[in-house]
């Protein structure tokens, strides 16, 4: 809704309800008030206030009090401008879509109520409130005593006893608020109505505005929260400003911008673990080379591990083809959309499922990942285990309770951003960048690095080993690890326990029957995996010739460089010897490809 002709001024003083005096250009001038309402919080001395110039010159009063500034924010106070901003709204679609009639002004039983409104499915009457009322954050109705508002209330329970649908949209008049709940000081009766009304399935929305100077427009969902002194932690509140902030901030990745079920279930297999700039370019040719489930469960597995190569934790590419498999077998080509059918697919957990069901599906269902738990932890002030299954079980179940039913895939993806790029792992996190930086409770104390609390790390095993590039003059000898354990069925070069020494590495290649020509050795490197450490000396061998000529000889394949490059895939704990056969692997290789083929 838009006013066409305002007129700021200064507040002086409301001898009454429907009056007040305002300074407009230099002069005292007596105005109408539009809002009968206490707004003594509102209208206070000194104040800018925004009015309308009536278009009737026969009027006692040249201007409608419609709008006031409060701490630097603009509230609209126009009694009547809730209900023409509803009425533009629903017209819209606003909180339904498919709304077929809809007719203001309606009667039914004792009442009157500000709208009526038809559905393909249902029949609703639905009553609106203004509201103005706000201290921190929180916003609040009545401000005073209303009959006719706890009778509307209770007219809206029996139509909803007599089959109608029933709902209550409070019309919040400003911008930043956390929630809204029923003011229980000014008014007992009308909270406990409510509560009533909620508990025989009466709708209670809430709407905050974008306001200016002359238009007021509906624009974010609020949380109702009918009783605030019963809630312990405050997550009733996180889900509009959080998906406001998403809504503003949010990154364009490839797999969010077109969030297909297998799509959305290959990103989030490759991001465990793993940088969202490391698998964008993993993941586009993934989709290239394996474009759906049953491409998936064909593959050869030599061939998903090369296109895995350099991502780590290899089993989460093995799990992909058994259930690719699974899903083929099981549920004709179509991965299923129920959190408990995922769950039974290998290398699906209760995250992946999570996140699956609600972004690609739209089920209501939470997705509780690493970054989920470190701003939970943290907007709680939570000291418990966030590493505990149960502790993780715990705060699922209290997202479950808060995630809103029309956006549960981008509330996921929200709380997962906001980990990933402000509420950060390492380092002081960007608070000032936070939606929840008025709430959060690790904020206002100061103790963000306190949370989440960590257990020990564990120390990791050493194990020391002696890395053997043996090669003649076309061919390096490679071979497969075991099928079971570390990097199971990547390549490797060949290899000993310990840090051998010269004569040590080669004595033993003489034992294998090998006849070296010279030997020097490489530079050393270090790889860390989650649960033990390889600190890694190298040589390179020079041997006369390397047989069988494309057979095994004691588990070796021996193969030129270019094929290692192109068929055998070697994790990324193998870099510092691949680089020195100029065996590019992972995004190193492909970059190079794209390079060369510019």
């Amino acid at each position: 809704m838009k006013y066409e002709n305002i007129k700021e001024g200064i507040f002086i003083e409301r001898p009454n309800r429907f009056i007040a005096y305002v300074e407009i250009d230099g002069n005292p001038e007596k105005v109408h008030v539009k809002n009968t309402g206490r707004c003594k919080e509102l209208l206070r001395k000194g104040v800018r206030v925004y009015l309308e110039k009536s278009s009737n010159p026969e009027r006692k009063t040249a201007y409608d009090l419609v709008g006031v500034e409060k701490n630097g924010l603009m509230v609209n106070m126009d009694s009547a401008a809730p209900n023409k901003a509803a009425g533009e709204w629903l017209a819209s679609g606003g909180l339904f879509p498919d709304v077929e009639v809809l007719r203001p002004e309606c009667t039914y039983g004792n009442s009157r109520f500000d709208f009526y409104l038809e559905t393909k499915e249902n029949k609703m009457w639905l009553e609106v409130k203004g509201v103005t009322l706000e201290a921190e954050g929180v916003a609040m109705f009545p401000d005073a005593p209303s009959l006719r508002a706890l009778k509307h209330v209770e007219e809206l329970i029996t139509a909803r006893e007599n089959g109608y649908e029933a709902g209550i949209l409070f019309v919040v008049q400003m911008e930043g608020i956390r929630y809204f709940t029923p003011n229980r000081q000014a008014q007992p009766a009308f909270a406990q109505a409510l509560e009533r009304a909620e508990a025989a399935g009466v709708g209670l929305y809430a709407y905050g505005c974008h306001v200016t100077r002359d238009s007021m427009q509906i624009s974010y969902e609020i949380p109702v929260i009918l009783n605030p002194d019963k809630e312990q932690d405050g997550l009733e509140t996180i889900a509009a400003p959080l998906l406001k902030w998403y809504d503003e901030n949010r990154r364009v990745l490839p797999w969010r911008e077109d969030p297909a079920p297998y799509r959305v279930w290959i990103s989030e297999i490759m991001l465990q673990q793993t940088r969202v700039e490391a698998v964008k370019p993993y993941f586009q040719r993934f989709m290239e080379s394996l474009p759906d489930i049953a491409a998936l469960a064909d593959v050869p597995e030599d061939r998903l591990l090369k296109l895995w190569e350099g991502l780590g934790y290899y089993n989460r590419a093995r799990n992909l083809k058994k259930a690719a498999g699974v899903i083929m077998a099981e549920y004709a080509g179509v991965m299923p959309a129920e959190t408990e059918e995922l769950l039974k697919l290998p290398g699906i957990g209760s995250y992946t499922a999570g996140a699956v069901a609600s972004i690609a599906y739209g089920e209501p269902v939470p997705a509780v990942d690493g970054n989920v738990l470190r701003v939970i932890s943290r907007y709680r002030m939570d000291d418990r285990d966030m590493l505990n299954t149960k502790v993780r079980k715990s705060v699922e179940d209290d997202l479950q309770a808060v995630i809103p039913q029309d956006r549960p895939g981008d509330f996921n993806q929200a709380l997962m951003e906001l980990g990933a790029t402000v509420c950060i792992p390492n380092g002081m996190p960007k608070c000032g960048e936070c939606p929840w930086k008025d709430s959060c409770k690790a904020h206002i104390q100061s103790k963000e690095t306190e949370f989440p609390k960590k257990a020990p790390k564990k120390i990791r095993t050493v194990e020391k080993k002696t890395i053997l590039i043996i090669q003649d003059a076309v061919r390096t000898a490679i071979r497969k690890r075991p099928d079971k354990g570390l990097l199971a069925g990547m390549y490797e070069f060949p290899s000993a326990e310990g840090h051998l020494s010269r004569e040590e590495v080669l004595a033993l290649l003489k034992e294998k029957g090998m006849h070296p020509l010279r030997i020097s050795r490489l530079p050393d490197s270090r790889h860390v995996f989650s649960h033990k450490e390889w600190e890694m000396i190298g040589y390179c061998i020079r041997v006369d010739e390397l047989e069988p000529v494309g057979g095994v000889k004691e588990g070796l394949l021996f193969v030129e460089p270019a094929r290692t490059e192109k068929e055998y895939p070697i994790p990324s704990a193998y870099a510092a010897y691949t680089d020195y056969l100029q065996i590019r692997i992972g995004n190193g290789k492909y970059e190079a490809d794209n390079v060369d083929n510019q």
